[in-house]
């Protein structure tokens, strides 16, 4: 009960910490660390109350989003009328189930459900787009300008400074070319992840695409393009080739399939 004779149910749970004190940040860095607190979790009419070590977070939810069976993100407004999120991790599903069902019963939330997320291991290789183009126009622009300007600074050292001024100005201009050009030219493993509506391509960076055409090289080869975004995946069997695909038809339902002359040759 709380003061004003309402009756509050609670639950116990884990929170997803929200900072790090700096010592904490290193030890994380070095050995892992933990991401998830301890949380009581108070639900009242149209509101929650998280109460973990690091304090206590109160919002009015408006969305509810899972994230796993037993784990959902949770939305809404402070008294101050500030936005506020709170990720809750529950014992188990029937648990995260329960407290969900007394938040909907309290409040009106807008629920969203599970959606379960698939990874297809691929060989990825980045292709040029205009996009790319201009991204390394501009990463080069700026190069330049920092290796003009260590080599003024280190020119007026004299001989030996010249020297090391040429070598940082073709080391900031041309280094970074070189590594964008290659990973034109060369293929790294990485995989495919989606969930519902969300495709990513993960390899050496972490690249959401919004796909809009793929078109297909071989049984087991396509170019996935997107909005600025084109890349070359390979994957291990045709099988998990048609599966991905299947998900990414589901997911964007308009999307455009086309095959490259190379698999019309070898398809005759």
């Amino acid at each position: 009960m709380d003061p004003r004779g309402l009756h509050l149910d609670s639950f116990e749970a884990e929170s997803k910490r929200s900072r790090f004190t700096i010592r904490e940040t290193l030890s994380a860095t070095i050995r892992g660390g933990r991401l998830w607190t301890p949380a009581s979790v108070v639900l009242g009419e149209n509101r929650i109350q998280v109460l973990t070590s690091e304090g206590s977070l109160e919002l009015r939810p408006r969305r509810l989003v899972w994230t796993e069976p037993n784990s959902f993100r949770i939305t809404g407004l402070s008294r101050r009328l500030a936005f506020r999120r709170s990720y809750l991790r529950f014992k188990s599903p029937e648990e995260a189930s329960q407290a969900a069902s007394i938040i909907k019963q309290n409040s009106s939330v807008l629920e969203e459900p599970w959606v379960p997320v698939e990874e297809f291991p691929v060989q990825v290789r980045l292709m040029i787009t205009a996009r790319y183009v201009v991204l390394l126009a501009y990463v080069a622009f700026w190069n330049v300008l920092v290796g003009l300007f260590l080599l003024l600074v280190l020119g007026a050292l004299g001989t030996f400074g010249l020297v090391a001024g040429v070598v940082a100005l073709m080391g900031y201009s041309g280094f970074p070319l070189w590594i964008a050009i290659a990973r034109t030219r060369r293929k790294t493993h990485g995989w495919l992840r989606i969930q519902g509506r969300s495709v990513v391509v993960r390899s050496l960076d972490w690249i959401p695409v919004f796909p809009k055409l793929i078109e297909w090289k071989s049984p087991q080869v396509i170019v996935l393009s997107g909005r600025g975004t084109k890349y070359e995946l390979t994957f291990p069997t045709t099988e998990s080739l048609t599966r991905a695909v299947t998900r990414i038809r589901t997911a964007y339902p308009g999307i455009q399939e086309i095959l490259a002359e190379t698999y019309k040759q070898d398809s005759r």
